[in-house]
C-alpha cells in the first residue's frame, strides 16, 4: 500500500469516529482562520523567523538566538494536550 492509500485510509477511518457536532466545531474553526487570512502573514519557505524566547520543558527561557549561535535551529510544536 502507497504512503497515499495510507493516509486516505487513515482519513477515512477518522472521519467515521467523528460526531456531527465536532465536525461542526472543526468547520466553524477552520473558516474562522480562513476568514482572518493567518495564512497570508504566516511564513513561507526561506523567510527568516523573527528572533524569540520562550520556555523550554523545564521552563527556563530560552532565546532563539543563542540556539542559532550553535547552528542551524529546528522548531516543534506541540498541539496540546492529546
Amino acid at each position: 500500500m502507497t504512503l497515499q492509500e495510507q493516509l486516505a485510509s487513515i482519513k477515512a477511518k477518522s472521519a467515521a469516529m467523528v460526531t456531527p457536532q465536532v465536525a461542526a466545531a472543526m468547520k466553524q474553526s477552520y473558516d474562522q482562520l480562513k476568514a482572518s487570512k493567518v495564512l497570508e502573514r504566516a511564513l513561507k519557505v526561506g523567510d527568516k523567523a523573527p528572533a524569540f524566547v520562550l520556555p523550554n520543558s523545564e521552563g527556563q527561557m530560552i532565546h532563539s538566538s543563542d540556539l542559532l549561535r550553535q547552528g542551524p535551529l529546528v522548531i516543534l510544536f506541540y498541539r496540546g494536550k492529546w
